[in-house]
């Protein structure tokens, strides 16, 4: 009888710990998918697009920009795979092109909080 009481308890706790092992959080960070923003550049507004999934920066691109060209070229190449990279918007400006760098790192950083989980 002892024997039994003690197996039906053993099955509850391994059961309620079973349970629990499925309430802890996800890892998820943010609401998958893509969002857009801008920002002030040099010459006007710099828009890029950011793609989430539930945990990281999948993708940054820059829509449109009426940047200098060749001044800004650099930025508006490196800055988006830096960011992906780095999971981050964070990251060192270009030198030459700061304004640009800096309105790219603006509106990744708006995508970052439209995506973050509430």
């Amino acid at each position: 009888m002892k024997k039994g009481v003690q197996s039906v308890l053993f099955s509850v706790l391994v059961g309620a710990l079973l349970l629990c092992a499925g309430c802890g959080k996800s890892g998820d960070i943010y609401t998958a998918g893509v969002y857009t923003a801008s920002a002030e550049g040099y010459s006007g507004p710099v828009t890029v697009e950011v793609e989430f999934d539930g945990s990281s920066i999948l993708s940054v691109h820059v829509l449109s920009h009426s940047e200098t060209v060749n001044i800004s070229d650099r930025a508006i190449d490196e800055l988006p795979s830096r960011i992906v990279e780095a999971q981050t918007w964070d990251v060192d400006a270009v030198s030459s092109a700061t304004f640009t760098s800096d309105a790219i790192r603006e509106a990744v950083r708006d995508c970052l909080a439209q995506a973050a989980l509430r």
